[in-house]
């Protein structure tokens, strides 16, 4: 039977290396003789015409959004107006700056044949990016595995089975970070061993701010376990607070023992500590109740407020 496979591809002033991409998936899939692939441009709001040469074998449309969004953003829009315009069995999820390869993008498609009712990630086994970079990269997993207590090492390099997709579009999470969303649903998914490609061409348009707030993006969505957390960490320092003080306290005010010069001065600093766990754990359960508070996105529902004209080339 035959599989219709979509390849979403977001993309922002990258034309040309979106041109080169759909030639070199053109190559690259040519082994699925049971698939028909088919591909969706997400254009996230480019300030320069995105054209795409007939060159490629893979029936393409381009469905541009009003304004520019992210990327993880744009591709939960693109997974919502799949859900609900586009027939297939398949979403395959890649960027177009060659930093996903056309290569791994079979690899992961194989992993799907035999894992059909499962999400399959590209762990990246090799990275290309400079020491800089992935020192940082290394902090934020450390980061991310402290306050969630999740593991991740993978990004938005996916194929998605239609039966999952009609689930995670109803997740709000999937709005701040698409790998994290996945996470916390629950649903299966599995890895594959991947390497990271060379950008087709220019640089990264991503700055360090952008991959910082991409990163605590993808943290933000476990606020229920950072606020936990933060809690029982501020319960903990107050409770040692208290201790310490009623400690030396008790010493001075019902023993005969010396009490050292410096006493004062280390109550003062747990009150001190204690003063400032007290402000956390109220600024932690504020921060959890403002979260519940506020209108969740669901991009099943709410996509067309950023969608716009679909183009077919």
């Amino acid at each position: 039977m035959t599989e219709q496979i979509i390849i979403l591809i977001p993309v922002y002033n990258d034309g040309l290396s979106a041109n080169r991409l759909l030639n070199e998936l053109t190559s690259s899939l040519s082994g699925f003789s049971n698939c028909n692939f088919s591909v969706l441009i997400l254009n996230d709001g480019s300030n320069e015409n995105i054209t795409i040469s007939k060159t490629s074998a893979l029936p393409v449309s381009i469905l541009h959004l009003h304004r520019n969004i992210g990327h993880q953003k744009a591709i939960a829009i693109g997974l919502a107006y799949i859900k609900e315009n586009l027939s297939c069995d398949k979403v395959l999820v890649m960027d177009s700056d060659g930093e996903d390869r056309p290569e791994d993008a079979a690899l992961i498609l194989k992993e799907s044949a035999i894992n059909p009712g499962k999400i399959i990630f590209a762990h990246r086994k090799s990275r290309q990016e400079s020491s800089r970079f992935q020192l940082f990269y290394r902090i934020y997993k450390i980061v991310f595995r402290l306050f969630t207590g999740k593991k991740i090492t993978f990004g938005n390099f996916l194929v998605m089975p239609k039966s999952l997709l009609d689930k995670v579009v109803f997740y709000s999470e999937i709005w701040s970070h698409i790998a994290g969303g996945i996470i916390k649903t629950g649903l299966p998914y599995i890895l594959v061993n991947t390497h990271r490609g060379k950008r087709y061409d220019g640089n990264s348009k991503m700055s360090f701010t952008s991959l910082l707030i991409h990163g605590l993006g993808a943290i933000a969505v476990f606020i229920e376990v950072i606020a936990s957390r933060l809690l029982i960490f501020s319960l903990l320092l107050i409770s040692i607070s208290l201790i310490v003080i009623l400690i030396l306290l008790g010493v001075k005010t019902f023993t005969d023992r010396a009490i050292p010069g410096w006493t004062s001065t280390v109550i003062s600093a747990m009150l001190i500590i204690l003063l400032q766990s007290f402000l956390l754990s109220l600024f932690t359960i504020f921060l959890y109740l403002s979260s519940q508070s506020q209108r969740k996105f669901i991009p099943a529902k709410h996509y067309k407020d950023y969608t716009g004209a679909v183009e077919t080339v």
